[in-house]
């Protein structure tokens, strides 16, 4: 059974939970000790020693903290993602006598999508503008889906008579540094590359500005 690194980045935020309470404890119990035996409401050792207790916590919080939410990662890292792909044919859809293979809604700002929606066998899809994109051109990847890696789509194109749905998916590595952030496992990111013949079967939708 392989050791999920999650587990690491859960202890560790665990162990910082219980030293910011040991800290605020430590620093109560001292100054309490301060003001009885020392008659004093203040000294430069235990200010000292505050500010370190504090400066310490604060480190290592803001460490996790970047690590657990900042900490965003490419899908050319190799080292801490991996892709799978996914292709799946696309099924024609009627409306009014027009066939269609996706539909498109537009945003109030023209040129820009909300979402888009396609059909596979036996199953109904809508995925956000922005982690999709419409291929109707001759190269089978489009301008947007550049910045992400894909394998040969020819063959698909071939395959598939230029009406397919590639979906790319990012997951992160089971390793130490995903595991730190509470990432090991799950999915980084998600891009959907819609494949049609031409921009006759796009089905768009205008939505009205408000």
């Amino acid at each position: 059974m392989q050791l999920n690194w999650n587990f690491l980045g859960l202890v560790i935020w665990i162990m910082i939970i219980v030293a910011i309470l040991a800290v605020v404890l430590n620093i109560r119990q001292r100054h309490l000790k301060m003001i009885v035996v020392q008659k004093k409401h203040r000294s430069l050792p235990n200010s000292v020693l505050d500010i370190g207790e504090v400066g310490i916590i604060l480190i290592a919080i803001g460490i996790m903290f970047y690590l657990t939410f900042l900490n965003k990662v490419s899908v050319k890292d190799t080292q801490r993602v991996y892709l799978n792909y996914d292709v799946k044919p696309l099924v024609m859809q009627t409306k009014n006598d027009q066939g269609f293979y996706v539909q498109a809604k537009e945003s109030p700002s023209k040129n820009v999508m909300q979402y888009y929606t396609y059909w596979v066998k036996g199953a109904k899809f809508t995925v956000p503008g922005n982690n999709a994109s419409i291929s109707d051109g001759h190269q089978p990847i489009s301008l947007n889906a550049k910045n992400y890696p894909w394998p040969q789509a020819e063959k698909y194109d071939k395959k598939y008579q230029y009406a397919y749905v590639m979906t790319m998916v990012a997951r992160y590595k089971n390793n130490v540094i995903n595991g730190l952030g509470l990432h090991a496992g799950n999915v980084a990111t998600d891009y959907s590359l819609i494949r049609v013949p031409s921009s006759t079967f796009v089905n768009i939708i205008h939505s009205e500005a408000r």
